[in-house]
């Protein structure tokens, strides 16, 4: 009768993942098993015994194993599984946003020359770039000016209706439409007139429209007339 050959005991161990990097402290219990064995044993890497069910050390930073060896009719065997222990720890990033309230204007607006004896509402526009990390803004415009202050003036002389102005954002995404605009008379450096408002931190450029009415009677003296105004960018939330 020919002989033949006997398996040695089959080891299969569950706990610790063989290759697995376990985070420190992580509760871990150890698991394997072995078949056709009288006997089933495992050591953690120090050669110390290590019961079934037993905490896997996962205090001890770095690479580690356990091994397990059985002996049975058949012969005996041996298996082992790595693992490793890391720190936890998370991954992210942060940064600051310095506080800024800046405003740019483009170069100076000028209307159209002025007709005299025909009514009319004459406008001119002036770009402001816009830039601030504030909770809120306000932007306003004054006239500093002690000399008929919110009008034009042109030497001695002035024109008889103030000076308005009314402010725009950059328009809304189609279907919605921008709202119309709405003038105000510039005020003096006391009451500054109120332009646009923010609720939020700001990175746009948004136009002014001054508009400077003049009547049928009007009397309008030769030259230029002009007025240096003062736009200021606020908040209440820096």
């Amino acid at each position: 009768m020919p002989a033949s050959a006997l398996a040695a005991p089959q080891i299969t161990i569950t706990n610790p993942e063989n290759g697995k990097t376990y985070t420190k402290g992580d509760p871990v219990a150890v698991s394997f098993t072995c078949t056709d064995a009288t006997s089933c044993t495992a050591t953690d890497g120090k050669g110390a015994p290590l019961a079934n069910g037993a905490a896997l050390d996962t205090t001890t930073l770095g690479p580690s194993y356990i091994t397990v060896s059985a002996s049975g009719p058949t012969g005996t065997s041996s298996a082992q599984a790595t693992y490793n222990v890391a720190e936890a720890g998370s991954g992210g990033g942060g940064g600051d946003v310095p506080p800024t309230l800046a405003m740019t204007l483009g170069s100076p607006t000028t209307f159209a020359p002025f007709i005299p004896g025909v009514a009319q509402n004459y406008t001119a526009t002036l770009a402001a770039q816009l830039l601030s990390t504030a909770g809120d803004a306000t932007l306003s415009v004054s006239d500093a000016s002690s000399v008929q202050t919110g009008h034009l003036v042109n030497g001695a002389f002035f024109l008889p209706a103030a000076l308005q102005v009314a402010g725009a954002k950059p328009p809304p995404p189609a279907p919605q439409t921008a709202p119309p605009l709405v003038f105000a008379p510039v005020g003096g450096s006391a009451a500054p007139t109120t332009v646009l408002t923010y609720d939020g931190p700001i990175n746009e450029t948004d136009t002014l429209t001054f508009k400077q009415p003049i009547g049928s009677g009007d009397s309008l003296r030769t030259g230029p007339y002009s007025k240096t105004l003062t736009f200021t960018l606020s908040t209440t939330q820096p």
